[in-house]
């Protein structure tokens, strides 16, 4: 392969090459690194597939393009010899391509030291598309003797190195510009391209003296190629068909109920606009649904939901439009005017269907349905605020049925008034973040803070978290908050580093089934990315009663979390459904007790057997164990005797506070640090 034949039996014969047709290997190529790094940029982003599916897609992308460039290029060699090629060993010289792309997009993505990984990464593509080069020019059956310019084939292979790690090196950076991006794709271009077309610049065929040869030459690469064209064609089509499902599926979750398949809140809100409302607006709503949950369990909850959902469905007129705008809430909103009493008509059919339904004849179940009408005034925010009202009153009163709205009767609740109020209050920054450290109990170093939220309300003063996020998750806009929180925090952390002030992590709280929300990681991805914030440094604190739903699903998404980087503490831990199965599935990093369990330290070893039993799990399984609401130096030194690697987070170390007191903490924290290394040096 690599040795020159007997110059005086053989012969070298010319050999020429199309232009057109190597330029058309430059295009394959092209548009292969093109689709490969769109389909690995899907990777790094949150989707509804699965991270793998995606690294599969990237690696046979990669490795088919890899091949079809070197068939397209051996298309345009015309030698006066008769050409075949053996469809065995040339299919077979795809897969080094697809398994060293495989194995260096999943490299460059593990913890390995940047230059190592980037490095190893490169090596391996260079070294699988040598390999691909070489069978598919022994796949190349042509009566002469082939031999290979083993140089020229050792300087495309580092020219292929060198043009993989600067690929890698800038998919690898998540700063990444878009200007990095298309260089990116033209350096992952050029690396086949030069293998290629070094290795054919490089390859020398010789024939017999005296052997004859053809006038022109016959290649039978018929079936090859149509390979290739079918190939890419489907490259292209597989490309367009996993984003746009991917997207239309992403879409889908955002703005759709996945248990009712009804355009849900974040539907309903982009239709709040300050425009005139054509018709009225209705809200249903079943304040029982939790006893249902509690009498029998989430799935018979969730059945009678999906038999309310079809019912309202089933009599929906074509001239409304129906929404689930919470957990326990459905909303009718008419789009055509002059519909007042039809749409009232449909509501009282609707109301003897309901009533008809098991849990409602039982009365284990009460609803209310509030109408708001239209005037030529209205807007569809004051029919919904209007028709909200009503719910919120006829709970309070135990009014039951459908009621309609009333200036007269239904006045603003405080409920109302926050619920109104919240979205100037986080505009205003009338809600603000204050922060609590965690520190190490044994050496008090500090370890992060928890994000916390507060309320001053310019007219109603402050308003306790306990009163107000109770009223945000019923109306089901806790979500929307949470979603500033992040925003708010990501921000911080930013300014902070800007700042100098080294805060390690920072906890945030995620409220009930929001966990489960698609949304929820689509949020978190795309702060901390415009920040540039390595996802660890974030916490999601979730309580075990936002998971009690569905496991399932609760798994799902924090195994999600954890890929991309984000760190999950289960707060509150023994307060609710805890069991050691229960906390063996979830996949968590740390453990949060909760402040009735430090309470009650010091204790009796049967008083404190609980606590002890649940430390000794957390330890046991390699959690981090954080123990909150610690006052005094006496449950300090309980806690650290029952094991000594503790958290803690309270007000024997800090309490909750504003961004520049935390900094002048933490500055004097560090020069506590500072002090104690020094007094632990040993003397000279």
């Amino acid at each position: 392969m690599f040795t020159p034949p007997d110059y005086q039996q053989y012969v070298e014969i010319p050999s020429t090459y199309s232009i057109g047709i190597l330029l058309l290997s430059l295009l394959v190529i092209g548009f292969t690194s093109y689709t490969t790094l769109s389909l690995y940029d899907r990777m790094q982003k949150p989707s509804f597939f699965k991270r793998e599916i995606w690294l599969i897609l990237a690696s046979l992308a990669m490795g088919f393009g890899i091949w079809a460039t070197h068939f397209v290029s051996m298309n345009s060699l015309s030698l006066p010899l008769d050409m075949h090629v053996n469809y065995m060993t040339s299919f077979l010289s795809m897969l080094p391509a697809i398994i060293a792309s495989f194995l260096a997009f999943q490299l460059i993505q593990g913890p390995m030291k940047p230059n190592w990984k980037y490095t190893i990464a490169a090596v391996l593509f260079a070294e699988g598309m040598t390999a691909m080069h070489v069978l598919g020019m022994q796949s190349m059956e042509v009566e002469a003797v082939v031999q290979h310019d083993w140089q020229l084939l050792l300087v495309a292979n580092v020219i292929v190195g060198l043009f993989s790690y600067i690929t890698f090196r800038l998919i690898g950076n998540p700063k990444n510009t878009t200007a990095g991006k298309w260089i990116a794709i033209l350096c992952l271009t050029l690396a086949p391209a030069a293998m290629h077309y070094l290795g054919l610049l490089g390859t020398r065929y010789y024939i017999k003296n005296g052997q004859p040869f053809m006038d022109q030459a016959v290649n039978h690469m018929l079936l090859l190629n149509s390979v290739i064209g079918v190939g890419v064609g489907v490259l292209l089509v597989v490309m367009l068909l996993t984003t746009y499902i991917d997207g239309y599926l992403d879409y889908w979750l955002k703005y759709f109920d996945v248990l009712t398949k009804l355009p849900n809140r974040r539907n309903w809100e982009r239709e709040l606009t300050d425009d005139v409302a054509a018709g009225d607006v209705a809200v249903w709503n079943f304040p029982d649904l939790q006893r249902v949950n509690q009498l029998y369990s989430y799935e018979a909850g969730d059945k009678i939901l999906q038999q309310i959902g079809e019912l309202l469905s089933k009599w929906k007129p074509k001239f409304a439009q129906l929404y689930r705008v919470s957990g326990n809430r459905y909303l009718f909103c008419v789009n055509q005017s002059g519909r007042s009493a039809d749409f009232y008509k449909n509501l009282v059919i609707l109301q003897r269907e309901i009533d008809q339904l098991l849990p409602i004849k039982r009365q284990e179940m009460r609803y209310t349905c509030a109408l708001a009408k239209a005037d030529q005034r209205k807007t569809k925010k004051q029919l919904y605020q209007e028709a909200l009202m009503v719910v919120d009153q006829a709970t309070l009163s135990r009014e039951w049925g459908l009621v309609t709205f009333d200036p007269a009767i239904y006045g603003t609740s405080y409920e109302q008034e926050v619920l109104r109020d919240i979205s100037k209050a986080m505009e205003e920054e009338h809600l603000h973040l204050v922060y609590q450290p965690k520190v190490k109990g044994a050496t008090t170093e500090f370890v992060g803070v928890e994000a916390l939220l507060r309320w001053d309300h310019p007219e109603l003063g402050p308003i306790s978290p306990a009163v107000f996020v109770p009223f945000l998750e019923s109306d089901g806009r806790m979500g929307e908050v949470t979603d500033w929180i992040i925003h708010k925090v990501c921000r911080q952390i930013h300014d902070w580093d800007a700042q100098g002030v080294h805060i390690p992590q920072v906890a945030i709280n995620i409220p009930g089934e929001y966990v489960t929300e698609p949304h929820l990681l689509d949020v978190l991805w795309k702060e901390t990315d415009a920040f540039r914030i390595e996802p660890s440094r974030i916490e999601l604190e979730i309580t075990e009663t936002s998971t009690a739903k569905s496991i399932t699903l609760a798994m799902t998404a924090l195994k999600r979390f954890k890929r991309y980087g984000f760190a999950v503490a289960l707060d509150d831990f023994g307060t609710g459904v805890s069991s050691l199965s229960y906390l063996q599935q979830l996949p968590i990093t740390t453990l949060k007790i909760d402040k009735s369990f430090t309470d009650v330290v010091p204790a009796s070893p049967k008083e404190c057997a609980v606590l002890n039993a649940i430390l000794n799990i957390g330890q046991s399984m390699d959690l981090k164990i954080v123990i909150e609401g610690v006052e005094t130096l006496e449950q300090v030194e309980f806690l650290l005797d029952l094991q000594p690697d503790l958290i803690f987070q309270g007000y024997y170390f800090a309490r909750p506070m504003a961004v520049d007191q935390l900094v002048k903490w933490v500055d004097k924290s560090d020069e506590r640090q500072r002090v104690m290394q020094l007094g632990k040096q040993p003397s000279k």
